[in-house]
């Protein structure tokens, strides 16, 4: 398979707090798949945000692990880094020219994340796509009718439309926005830029070849500059950086394995040291013991003395009750004003009213108090005396460990005087080797800035040839819409033919939206959502595989979210999951389909193998039946279990805990 012409993602790198987090990607089928929410659907949301997304929505165990997050991957041959700030979506981007290993040797270019946020001087991460793909740049009439009509540069996520399906999408009426005539207008240009048929194609296409060779004319004299600067201040060549961090790293090597083996030295074979430690360590162990029981007597000190003021508070209180029943118990033959009324009252009738407990039950009462405020006091003392003897101890074992630690000290000291002068000049060498491998390192990043402004002069060559040789072609063949329309419905009614769903009749694409057909009936008055899912995924699965017949501006990347989408996956499925959906009337909610529309897409990537051509389909679902698991093992590429059976990653962030 030819891997230099097209668009390959290679590696998504989520960059952690703890660890960082990979999924990998190959060419053909890669297939995601496993419980809800354990982050399949993100996988191609980061793609998507990555490649230039306007935002992005993410989960909380993505938002608390993350810091940013890398998409490696490879354009035409040639290796790229982008990395996006996954929590500020308005930052600029950075792109290293380079593979994910080779990021800390080379300078980021900077790109603006949005169209509208770039001028002359600062492309976006659009134009940067656009143009390493080779594709044309042009703007986009909002009104193609219209000669005065307002015009609009066409971005990279124009073209992504055409290339992901999200889980809400698959099988909707709103699909590429459909319902919002701005938006179907400019679908229909970007379909028609897809495949060389725009009204000012030919115009567009030598516009940009024009730019295009100004801006090549530009870098070869950016490169010249930085080069005769280089040459002049006898900077070193990237070889000689090269071998020139390759000795330093191997002096560290050396000096590390020095440094450690002097450590060791100066510890080994010391029998009083390795005593001395021990004794340290049981002095240790016996005064966290001592400590532990004096903490215990305070603790128990404070709670009986607590106590024991209750008690006494207690016995005060019988003993005023006492002296209460005494006077207020006693016939008292007086009268009184009522405060309220004035009436006259008698202070005997009064005293009746009051419930007094009976004499001999508060001095019985009071008596148990006592008793059990001598016991709490026994046990005061026993504590304090506890606590007495954990602090004589303690102060024994604090002497006991003083007199160790100045043991050690000095047999240290007698031991490892002889190394120290040895390892500080081996520490000092070290850090002078890690100020000398910096400087280095950033002389090699200078360098490569500067090579990489010779490779991005010779990639504009090679775009411009590519263009000179499409205007060429589009000058003596341009392909007509009708015959694109003609190529697409042949396609798309043989996709859909291998799903074999019922009444296969008028499928198609049409006229005048560009949309599926289906039975003479245009895509979104389709009333079946699985006849839907079905059409939307072979609709781009048809533009995709148009790159196979002629030269197509879009890339050979195919993402689709929820593949099962209101189709039947097993036979519980098809009998009781689609009522008052048309799907099992319309033959859809079947198994077998499920299991059709993988072999489909397979077929599709396995035609462009055997092509030699570059084709990349993802797909994401839910658990999927085990035989179509069984037959696709090979395409797997992530599978996650909330709860880690078989030994399989909780999901994307395999370490988080809620």
């Amino acid at each position: 398979m030819d891997l230099s012409s097209g668009l390959l993602l290679k590696n998504l790198i989520l960059n952690g707090h703890r660890k960082d987090y990979w999924v990998p990607f190959h060419p053909g089928v890669n297939i995601i798949y496993g419980d809800a929410d354990t982050g399949k659907s993100s996988i191609l949301r980061l793609v998507y945000y990555l490649l230039g997304g306007k935002q992005i929505k993410l989960d909380k165990e993505i938002t608390s692990s993350v810091k940013c997050a890398v998409l490696e991957i490879s354009i035409n041959g040639n290796p790229y880094c982008i990395s996006r700030d996954i929590f500020n979506s308005g930052r600029d981007v950075d792109v290293y020219s380079c593979a994910y290993s080779d990021i800390s040797r080379s300078f980021p270019d900077k790109y603006k994340s949005s169209v509208s946020q770039s001028d002359e001087e600062n492309k976006s991460l659009s134009e940067f796509l656009i143009e390493a793909l080779g594709f044309p740049a042009v703007m986009l009439k909002q009104a193609p009718s219209k000669d005065s009509s307002d015009v609009a540069r066409l971005s990279f996520l124009d073209l992504f439309k055409f290339m992901y399906l999200d889980q809400d999408d698959v099988g909707s009426t709103k699909m590429l926005n459909i319902g919002n005539p701005v938006v179907e207008v400019k679908n229909r240009e970007v379909f028609k830029y897809i495949f060389n048929v725009l009204d000012s194609g030919i115009s567009e296409l030598e516009a940009d070849i024009a730019n295009k060779s100004k801006e090549k004319t530009d870098l070869s004299n950016q490169y010249s500059v930085i080069s005769r600067f280089l040459n002049d201040t006898d900077f070193k060549s990237l070889d000689d950086l090269d071998r020139d961090l390759n000795n330093v790293d191997e002096a560290r090597k050396g000096l590390e394995k020095l440094l450690l083996d002097l450590n060791s030295r100066i510890t080994s074979d010391n029998q009083l040291y390795d005593s001395l430690s021990d004794a340290l360590n049981t002095i240790n162990l016996k005064i966290t013991e001592n400590e532990q029981a004096k903490n215990e007597a305070l603790r128990n000190i404070d709670r009986f003395a607590r106590l024991s003021n209750d008690y006494e508070n207690d016995i005060n209180k019988i003993d005023a009750g006492l002296s209460a029943k005494q006077v207020v118990g006693a016939e008292i033959e007086e009268t009184t004003s009522c405060p309220v009324c004035e009436t006259v009252v008698e202070i005997s009738e009064i005293s009746k009213k009051f419930d007094m407990s009976s004499e001999t039950r508060l001095k019985s009462e009071k008596t148990s108090i006592k008793r059990r405020l001598k016991d709490l006091k026994g046990l005061i003392d026993e504590n304090i005396n506890s606590l007495d003897a954990a602090n004589s101890t303690l102060d024994e074992l604090y002497a006991e460990r003083n007199k160790a630690r100045r043991m050690i000290d000095e047999e240290l000291a007698k031991s490892v005087s002889p190394y120290l002068a040895e390892r500080d000049a081996i520490v000092e060498e070290l850090a002078q080797l890690d100020e000398r491998r910096e400087k280095l390192v950033h002389f090699l990043r200078v360098r490569n800035k500067q090579e990489l402004v010779a490779d991005q002069a010779s990639r504009l060559e090679a775009t411009i040839i590519k263009l000179k040789k499409s205007l060429s072609e589009l000058k003596d063949n341009a392909p007509s819409l009708e015959e694109v329309l003609k190529d697409l419905s042949t396609d798309i009614d043989k996709f859909i033919r291998k799903v074999k769903i019922n009444n296969h009749v008028g499928v198609g694409i049409d006229g005048k939206t560009f949309l599926p057909r289906v039975r003479d009936t245009e895509y979104r008055s389709i009333n079946s959502g699985g006849l839907r899912t079905v059409a939307s995924i072979g609709y781009l699965a048809t533009i995709l595989r148009q790159k196979l017949r002629k030269e197509t501006n879009i890339p050979g990347l195919l993402m689709i979210d929820t593949v099962g989408k209101f189709l039947g996956k097993t036979p519980e499925d098809s009998e009781g999951s689609f009522e008052g959906d048309s799907s099992d009337v319309e033959g859809v909610a079947d198994p077998e389909k499920y299991k059709n529309l993988f072999d489909a897409l397979i077929d599709i990537a396995e035609e462009f193998d055997a092509e030699g051509k570059l084709c990349q389909i993802i797909l994401v679902d839910n658990d999927i039946p085990p035989s179509v698991a069984y037959e696709n093992v090979g395409f797997e590429v992530a599978h996650y279990r909330s709860n880690g059976v078989n030994d399989l990653p909780v999901g994307l962030i395999d370490d988080w805990k809620n």
